[in-house]
């Protein structure tokens, strides 16, 4: 499903949009999803693989940018949506052909990101929630430099003068972890180069 979702489902989105656009929601609404865990979704465990709730979280992310007229933007201006970071928690199996809800919202955004919540609830109540921070960059030879697209600018264009809420302390929180793994493992690459030469 990983490629199902990449392949067909997000395009045949971006073609239905074109033809048939789904209902507007606010920018700060939740879009929820019902989806079923088919049986190319699990692994030996049989139930929903790690791997796969990532893919579906791609799916459910591109869902609210419709609904919330974001994605037209970005295939106007051909800029390319990107993942940053994702953070997941798992807290319950999803076993092969159960129903489940993705519930995904656009939390808030800063100079460069995106932030957005996405939840998954089985019968059995929560199963997984994530964070996932995204940004916009500009197509390659781009006149106004390059680089991202600042989020501001974005949300201008939908909603003129909208504020994003702060950014929660647990984000400031993970994304000064994620800072700190990155600087340990260039820190960790510059000393295998240097014991190489």
């Amino acid at each position: 499903m990983g490629h199902f979702n990449s392949f067909v489902r997000i395009p045949l989105l971006v073609i239905r949009q074109a033809i048939a656009p789904l209902p507007r929601i606010e920018p700060f609404e939740s879009e929820v999803l019902e989806l079923r865990v088919w049986p190319n979704d699990v692994d030996f465990n049989l139930h929903l693989n790690n791997s796969r709730f990532l893919s579906v979280m791609d799916y459910g992310r591109v869902h609210l940018l419709a609904r919330g007229g974001i994605l037209k933007l970005i295939l106007k201006a051909r800029w390319a949506p990107v993942v940053g970071a994702v953070w997941i928690t798992y807290r319950r199996s999803l076993p092969i052909w159960a129903s489940y809800e993705l519930t995904t919202r656009l939390a808030c955004w800063d100079d460069r990101w995106f932030y957005f919540e996405q939840i998954f609830t089985g019968k059995e109540g929560l199963a997984a929630t994530g964070w996932v921070k995204g940004a916009l960059l500009k197509p390659a030879g781009n006149t106004s430099g390059g680089g991202a697209v600042v989020p501001q600018d974005v949300m201008d264009l939908v909603q003129p003068g909208i504020v994003s809420p702060p950014v929660p302390e647990m984000i400031q929180i993970l994304n000064g972890l994620t800072r700190e793994k990155l600087q340990r493992s260039t820190q960790r690459d510059d000393s295998k180069g240097e014991n190489s030469e």
